[in-house]
Parts: structure tokens; sequence; C-alpha cells
């Protein structure tokens, strides 16, 4: 009977024993430490242009003068203004750019007020400045249409709906003169990462007349077309020294 105790109480210590153990090693908590990385580079990608009255919807413009320069600050697209054919006259005349005609993200015909589109996918968030300058007079052939004068009337800025980027500056109206540089838009430091469009007009019925073209009656008008060109500048803001 005695031997039979002994057998009991060595078999019970060695469970408790057991048991300690196991409590012991459950409670010991151990970390580790892993990482998780993403990279962004520079996008060197042209930007297809979009519709200025819904910046989160593509738009094929009917007559683009030239596909958009590359990245990663680039000029997507500007619209090229048409004042239509107009007859000969003595009296001061003010003409209207026609629309940005095009297709919308279905397919269907569109027509969108003129704008200028920009990208900045630096990812240095400097800020840039876009300036516009007529090269010359209109001219038809080696002659010119003295006076004329194109003026830029509602202009605002717009992006996608879901961009948290800072708005840039559009310039609201200005009138051009040959040869000069005229400031169009400026995003400052923090500002106008993305794509962006400069607009003249929110819709077609404010579109149809924020741009337009004086010409004075005294000038001498010749048959025939009347053609300037508009040469668009982007460059990334300066950094100013301290």
């Amino acid at each position: 009977m005695k031997k039979t105790i002994l057998i009991s109480g060595f078999v019970l210590s060695t469970f408790l024993l057991a048991q300690g153990a196991a409590v012991s090693a459950a409670v010991t908590p151990v970390d580790y430490s892993s990482n998780a990385t993403v990279t962004f580079t520079e996008n060197t990608d042209p930007t297809d242009p979009v519709d200025p009255t819904d910046p989160d919807n593509p738009f094929e413009p009917e007559n683009p003068a030239q596909p958009g320069t590359d990245g990663p600050l680039s000029i997507d697209y500007a619209s090229s203004l048409d004042f239509g054919t107009q007859k000969i006259t003595s009296v001061d005349k003010t003409y209207y750019a026609a629309l940005t005609k095009g297709k919308d993200s279905e397919g269907a015909d569109k027509s969108v007020p003129n704008y200028v589109q920009v990208t900045d996918n630096t990812g240095s968030n400097k800020g840039w400045e876009l300036k516009v300058t007529q090269v010359g007079d209109f001219m038809n052939g080696s002659d010119a249409l003295v006076g004329a004068q194109i003026s830029f009337g509602s202009g605002n800025a717009l992006t996608a709906t879901n961009s948290n980027a800072g708005t840039p500056t559009a310039t609201g109206s200005f009138d051009l003169v040959k040869d000069q540089e005229q400031v169009v838009t400026t995003a400052a430091a923090d500002q106008g990462q993305g794509t962006w469009v400069t607009r003249y007009g929110n819709n077609e019925t404010d579109g149809a007349s924020a741009i337009s073209l004086s010409v004075p009656g005294a000038s001498t008008k010749n048959l025939g077309a009347y053609t300037t060109t508009l040469k668009w500048n982007l460059a990334q803001t300066p950094e100013i020294p301290n």
C-alpha cells in the first residue's frame, strides 16, 4: 500500500512541474519588425487632354496643333483660336474665338471652352509658372493686320475632383501684346501637382465670348487668312536664395 502511494505522489509531482513550465513559456512575448516600402520616380510619359468642364474625364480635341510635350513637367494641350471668316470692313470690330470641338469620354461630339492643360509629375512640389507670347502680328503673307489684339477673359484653374493639391492662380483676364510674355497661371510651392486646366469660361455659354480679337477699322485687310503663333512656356518656379 505504501509503495502505491509513493508512485502516485511521484506522478503527481511530475505533472505539476510540466504544467508550470508550460505556463512560464506562454507568458513570454517576443517582438520583430519588418519593413514596407514604395518608391516614386518622375513620370516622363505624356498626358492626354482632359475635359475642361469635367477634368475627371478625357477629351479628344478635333484639331490639336501638335502632341503634348513629355513630362515630368508638361504642356499637354493648348487650344488653337479660330476667329472665323469675316467680311472686310472699315469699322472697328470685335470677333470671338469659336469653342474647342472634340469628342467626350463616350465618343460623342462636344464643344468646350478654350483652354490650356499642364501636368506636374515632378514630385518636387516646387510650383510652376505658365506664360504665353504672341509671336509677331497676324500675317497674311507679308501683310500685317496692324493693331489687332487678342484678349482673354474668365480665366480659372481646375483639376480633378479627387485632387488634394493646392489650387494655382490663373490670371482672370489679360490682353496680348505681340512679342511680350504674359503670365497665364502660377502655382506656388505645394500647389499645382498633377494635371490642371486653365479654361476661359466655365461652360459653352461663358466660353463663347471669353476670348476676343479686336481689329481696328483703319487696318488694311487683304483677302485671305491672317495668322499668328501663340508660344506657351511652362517652367518650374525657381528657388529664391535665402
